[in-house]
């Protein structure tokens, strides 16, 4: 008969290393969540300025064309 005098399983991690592995793990979590919730909401105030910005220019250009001489016509003009 004989005696096993070492262990059957192995050693696991320490307290420190399971509690670090831990945190890095719900690190590496939060920044992939993080990401994926901001990054279209940062895509649509990004559009949202691009297209403020394109139709205040686009109303300027109109505004700037429009003379008093010039008849206006159509819906909306007054114009009878």
């Amino acid at each position: 008969m004989t005696v096993q005098a070492t262990s059957s399983r192995p050693e696991g991690k320490s307290a420190g290393a399971a509690g670090l592995g831990a945190l890095l793990q719900l690190g590496g979590f939060l920044v992939v969540v993080v990401t994926f919730l901001v990054a279209p909401l940062l895509a649509l105030a990004i559009a949202f300025l691009v297209y403020t910005v394109m139709r205040g220019r686009n109303e300027a250009k109109r505004r700037a064309g429009a003379s008093p001489e010039t008849p206006t016509t159509g819906f909306g003009s007054g114009a009878q």
